[in-house]
Parts: C-alpha cells; sequence; structure tokens
C-alpha cells in the first residue's frame, strides 16, 4: 500500500478555473504538476491541473523538497484529489512517489 508523502488544500483555488469545473472533479482523480518559471512570489511554485485546466499551486509551505525533485528532472511524483468540498470551494490533494518497477 502506498503512503501519503504530502497532502494539502490547493492555495490560490478562487483565482483559477476550479469554480468552473468542481462539479466533474472526482475523489481519486489523477491531477498534474508543473513547475512554473518566473513566479515571482515562490521560485518553487508548482502548478496544480486537472485535465489542463489549472486549479491552483502547491502551498508555499509544502512545495519545497517537491520542487527541488521536479527541478532535477525526477518524475517520481503521483498527485490525486483526496477530498473535496464544493460548499467552501476546496480540493485536498494527496502526493504519492511513484514505485519503481523493480
Amino acid at each position: 500500500m502506498k503512503k501519503v508523502y504530502k497532502s494539502f488544500q490547493i492555495a490560490g483555488i478562487e483565482y483559477y478555473e476550479a469554480l468552473f469545473i468542481i462539479e466533474q472533479v472526482k475523489v481519486g482523480d489523477r491531477l498534474k504538476l508543473k513547475l512554473e518559471k518566473n513566479n515571482i512570489y515562490d521560485e518553487n511554485a508548482i502548478e496544480i491541473f486537472y485535465k489542463k485546466r489549472k486549479l491552483g499551486y502547491i502551498p508555499k509551505s509544502q512545495n519545497y523538497s517537491i520542487a527541488k525533485i521536479m527541478q532535477a528532472r525526477w518524475n517520481i511524483f503521483e498527485a490525486f484529489v483526496q477530498k473535496i468540498n464544493k460548499d467552501k470551494l476546496e480540493i485536498q490533494v494527496a502526493i504519492f512517489i511513484r514505485q519503481r518497477d523493480d
């Protein structure tokens, strides 16, 4: 069984497309993580996408280790929707480390 590496609520969710697609998002859906270049507020900013639509960011307090590994071009993380609160426009994400194929 996989262990959760990090779990958090998406930051900045109110500024992006979550409001328009939250009815489509389901617990267990896979999310895409992408390093954001030239973010003046956070050099380790990681964007979170659901089917090419930006939902927000990994919170700054949670992104450092993930960003450093992604900057080294290691593709080891898997992100999934863990919980959804549609009334409060909150999406909680679970990050796992991909298992090696031995």
